[in-house]
C-alpha cells in the first residue's frame, strides 16, 4: 500500500491532535491559574504596602507629635537651659586648660579633663549627676528639633541638630561615667575607637570617613560663626558683644574639629591608632608648629568664647 493508504496513520494523527489539544487545554488552565494567583500575591502585597505605609504614617506623627511636646515642655527647656549652662562652663574649663597647655601650667583640653576636675571637687560627683540629666535633656531637645524641624529654614540646621543631639548623648555618658568613677578620656577612647575600627575588614576607609565627619562638623562651625547662623537659635538677640563671641567661638571651635578630623585621617593613612587623639590632641599637635603657642592660644580663647555663646544660649534659649 502507498502511504495514505497504510492502516493506523489516520489513528495515529487523530492521537496527537487530541494530545496537542490536551496540551493546549493543560496549558491554557494553567496559565489562568498562574495569572489568577498571580492577581491574588500582587492585592495581597498592595494591600501590605499600604498597611506598611499607613502604619509609617502614623508612626511618623506620633513621633512628630512626640518630639514637638518634647521640644516645647517647659520642663525640658528648663532642663536644656541647665545643660548649655553646663556645656558653657566646660568649654570655659577646655579652653583654660588650652591656655595652659600653650604657656606651660598643664591641663587637659578636651571635656573628659574638664569633667576630672569636676569630680575631684567638693561636691563635684553631685555636679556631674546634675550635668548627665542636663546634657541628657539638651540631646533630646535637639533631636526632637532635629525631627519637628522649628525655627530651621534649611535641611542643614536640622542636620546640625541631629547631630548635636548624638554629641550630647556621648557628652552626658561621660558625666556619668566620671561621676561613678570610671571615666575614660577622651584621648584614650578615641585611640581605642580608632584602633578597633582599624582592625576591621575596610577599617582605614571607616577612620578616613569619620576623619571627613569630623572635619565636616568643623567647617559647619566655621560657616555658622561666619555667617551668624546661631543666632535663629536665641530667642533675642543677646547684645553686640554676645554675638562677637558667638562668632569667634564658632570659628575657633571648626577650627578645632578640622584639626582633630586631620588627625583622624593621619592616622589612617600611617596605620596608627594613636595619632588620633581628640580635641587636646589636636590642641597638643597645634602647639608643636611654628607659633604654635600663640595660634593655641587663639583657639583656647576661641573656645573660651563659645563657653560665653552657650551661656548666653541658656539664658536666651528659643522655644
Amino acid at each position: 500500500m502507498s502511504g495514505p493508504d497504510r492502516p493506523g496513520d489516520t489513528d495515529d494523527g487523530s492521537v496527537v491532535e487530541a494530545v496537542v489539544e490536551r496540551a493546549e487545554d493543560f496549558i491554557e488552565d494553567a496559565g489562568e491559574a498562574v495569572v489568577e494567583r498571580l492577581e491574588d500575591v500582587r492585592e495581597k502585597a498592595g494591600e501590605v504596602v499600604e498597611g506598611a505605609g499607613e502604619a509609617a504614617q502614623a508612626f511618623a506623627q506620633v513621633t512628630s507629635h512626640a518630639a514637638e511636646v518634647a521640644e516645647t515642655h517647659p520642663t525640658i527647656s528648663t532642663g536644656a537651659r541647665i545643660g548649655f549652662l553646663l556645656d558653657g562652663v566646660l568649654h570655659v574649663a577646655m579652653g583654660w586648660a588650652g591656655l595652659g597647655i600653650a604657656w606651660g601650667w598643664g591641663g587637659t583640653a578636651d571635656e573628659s579633663g574638664a569633667l576630672t576636675t569636676l569630680a575631684d571637687t567638693v561636691g563635684g560627683r553631685w555636679a556631674l549627676w546634675i550635668g548627665f540629666v542636663g546634657f541628657s535633656v539638651v540631646a533630646l531637645w535637639n533631636l526632637a528639633r532635629a525631627i519637628t524641624g522649628r525655627h530651621c529654614k534649611t535641611g542643614f540646621k536640622r542636620l546640625e541638630h541631629g547631630a548635636d543631639g548624638l554629641a550630647y548623648v556621648t557628652v552626658a555618658w561621660s558625666a556619668a561615667a566620671f561621676a561613678i568613677g570610671s571615666g575614660q578620656s577622651s584621648r584614650e577612647s578615641t585611640v581605642s575607637i580608632t584602633r578597633s575600627l582599624l582592625a576591621l575588614p575596610g577599617g582605614t576607609l571607616l577612620v578616613v570617613i569619620t576623619g571627613l565627619a569630623v572635619g565636616g562638623v568643623g567647617a559647619f562651625s566655621f560657616w555658622t560663626g561666619w555667617t551668624g547662623d546661631f543666632l535663629v537659635d536665641l530667642e533675642r538677640h543677646p547684645g553686640r558683644l554676645a554675638e562677637v563671641a558667638g562668632r569667634i567661638g564658632f570659628v575657633m571651635r571648626g577650627v578645632a574639629f578640622a584639626l582633630v578630623g586631620y588627625l583622624f585621617i593621619a592616622a589612617a593613612w600611617t596605620q596608627r591608632a594613636e595619632g588620633a587623639t581628640g580635641i587636646d590632641g589636636a590642641l597638643r599637635f597645634l602647639q608643636a608648629a611654628p607659633l604654635g603657642r600663640y595660634e593655641l592660644s587663639l583657639i583656647s580663647v576661641g573656645l573660651m568664647l563659645f563657653g560665653v555663646y552657650l551661656v548666653t544660649r541658656a539664658r536666651h534659649l528659643r522655644r
